[in-house]
C-alpha cells in the first residue's frame, strides 16, 4: 500500500454548491393523493416519496417540452 493510500476517502462524493438541495417546500394532500403517492413510489422503486414526486415532475416536464417541440414544427 502506498502512503497517500491511507488518505483516501471512502464514501459518497462530495457534491457541487450548486448541486445541494437547501429549499424546502410544504406540500399538503388528501388521503387519497397521499395513498397514490405511496403506489406511485412502489412502482418506481423510489426509496422516498420526494424522489417519487422528483420523478414525476421530471417525466412531466420531457413530455412538455416534447409537445412544445411538436407545436414549434406546425
Amino acid at each position: 500500500m502506498a502512503e497517500n493510500d491511507r488518505w483516501v476517502k471512502f464514501g459518497r462524493p462530495k457534491k457541487e454548491e450548486t448541486e445541494k438541495k437547501t429549499k424546502k417546500v410544504l406540500l399538503s394532500m388528501t388521503e387519497q393523493q397521499y395513498q397514490k403517492m405511496q403506489r406511485y413510489q412502489k412502482m418506481f422503486g423510489k426509496n422516498t416519496l420526494t424522489s417519487t414526486l422528483e420523478y414525476l415532475i421530471e417525466q412531466g416536464e420531457e413530455k412538455v417540452l416534447e409537445e412544445l417541440e411538436s407545436f414549434r414544427g406546425r
